[in-house]
């Protein structure tokens, strides 16, 4: 009797103990395939910009599942109690897949922005753009002192359109200043970069825009953020001017890498760490319109790739909903990285190949990776400045070398440079070269009786790819 009880008990013990591994299998696997209560995603900002997106943009954000974008439709200046539009750029239409949300920037420099009068002003003058989606985002750069004030103005915008959200300074993470902001917002986008009014050169190294270690202090503040709030983060290039003494002259706008890239004029002043490179003027020049002085310093901040990709696993790991990018790759060099490169941050390199085209009278330079080749911060042997690949032959063959789509195109024979019609090489200049893109040279005339097929070719200042090819 008593071993027939025993074997009972073991029974029933077994099956209760099954259940209970039944129970918990199944809410194992319901918790694998819910959904989180904010889903992480990515989007990004669209700045200044007229033209609608291309198709070719549409299906890049597309691979990239990127379903929402915020774009930049004016900005609205105070003066007195007014408030009146500086500039106003149209908003796409979106479609299925792709959500536009209209974003609108605010200046002021008047002690009192949110007066009666003047948010009456700010509401009439908000009231078109927070119909056009149903949903609308301010970008206000607003004082700690006004912080109340801009919190009760919301409180009165956010009436004006089904949902509501703003940018944020980094420092907003403190609890004084979400306060006021939150419960009238309905979400936060923290911008986190430009952690300085104006980046300074401390111990000879300007600051980059991605500090690992002040993003994870940002990340690790924001987590405390109960209201739903999207990581900021850059992946963006600036230029800042530094007189001698380290002091900052300001920002250069509408520049480009060869500019840059491929000046004699400028000289390394140190390697580059974190994606930021500094330059010393050894002459006057010139860099899009704007001028230096001899021992000028020139800082490139372009966000590293690594620090970026890095800050995107850290937000991950935070309260955060997703990630939104400042800005939308265009094809400005201060846009940054293509979205092909955001895309494939930690597992593309970029290789490119090089070959003649159909009608035998030119070659094509190829990006065939979904990885940028970064740009080229660093000074070659000797006067060498750039990219460049160099198209060789056995005899001075070359009539003619059109530079195409490259910065330039130089000639040499022996090592040393030489007209084209005693070249034995002819090198194409270049400086970058995003994920996917071509650079077509121009004409390249040959001597009678000889062709392309039997040229060969190589990079230079490529890393670990200086071997010669025969050209295809």
């Amino acid at each position: 009797m008593f071993s027939l009880a025993h074997s009972a008990r073991l029974e029933r013990n077994s099956r209760v103990r099954l259940r209970r591994w039944l129970i918990l299998l199944s809410l194992f696997a319901l918790l694998q395939s819910a959904e989180p209560a904010f889903p992480f995603d990515f989007s990004y900002w669209v700045w200044q910009r007229e033209e609608p997106l291309s198709e070719e943009e549409a299906t890049l954000l597309a691979a990239q599942d990127v379903h929402t974008i915020y774009w930049h439709i004016g900005e609205l200046e105070n003066t007195s109690e007014s408030w009146r539009w500086k500039a106003r750029f149209p908003l796409p239409t979106g479609n299925r897949s792709l959500h536009i949300i209209p974003v609108v920037r605010l200046v002021s420099r008047e002690p009192q922005p949110f007066s009666p009068a003047s948010l009456a002003a700010l509401i009439a003058a908000l009231a078109s753009a927070g119909k056009l989606t149903g949903e609308l985002q301010l970008d206000y750069d607003a004082p700690d002192r006004l912080l109340d004030d801009y919190g009760r103005a919301l409180a009165q915008i956010r009436k004006t359109t089904s949902r509501l959200s703003i940018t944020a300074l980094p420092h907003w993470s403190r609890a004084d200043c979400l306060r006021p902001l939150a419960n009238n917002v309905d979400e936060l986008f923290p911008m986190l970069y430009d952690f300085e009014a104006e980046p300074v050169l401390r111990n000879g190294q300007p600051q980059p825009i991605i500090d690992p270690e002040k993003m994870a202090r940002m990340l690790r503040d924001w987590s405390a953020c109960a209201k739903p709030w999207h990581a900021g983060l850059p992946s963006f290039a600036r230029l800042t001017i530094y007189n001698a003494e380290g002091k900052s002259r300001g920002q250069i706008r509408n520049w480009n890498w060869d500019e840059v890239c491929l000046s004699r004029d400028l000289l390394l002043a140190s390697p580059s760490q974190l994606g930021t490179t500094l330059w010393r003027a050894r002459a006057p020049c010139v860099i899009s319109n704007t001028r230096l002085q001899t021992n000028d310093q020139l800082a490139v901040r372009l966000a590293d790739r690594d620090a970026l990709r890095s800050a995107i696993e850290a937000v991950r790991k935070t309260t955060a909903t997703g990630v939104t990018f400042f800005r939308l790759p265009d094809s400005a060099a201060s846009s940054g990285w293509s979205v092909s490169q955001l895309s494939h941050l930690g597992d593309a390199q970029a290789q490119l190949t090089f070959r003649a085209s159909a009608s035998g009278d030119s070659c094509i330079l190829e990006n065939e990776t979904p990885a940028d080749l970064e740009p080229c911060l660093h000074s070659g042997d000797g006067e060498e400045r750039g990219y460049a690949v160099e198209l060789a032959a056995d005899l001075p063959v070359f009539r003619e070398a059109e530079p195409g789509d490259f910065a330039g195109v130089t000639s040499s024979a022996n090592g040393k440079h030489v007209t084209i019609p005693f070249a034995t090489r002819v090198a194409f200049v270049f400086s970058q070269l995003r994920a996917r893109q071509t650079l077509k040279t121009g004409l390249i005339q040959l001597a009678p009786g000889t062709d392309l097929g039997h040229a060969r070719y190589r990079f230079r200042n490529l890393k670990g790819d200086s071997r010669w090819r025969p050209l295809n």
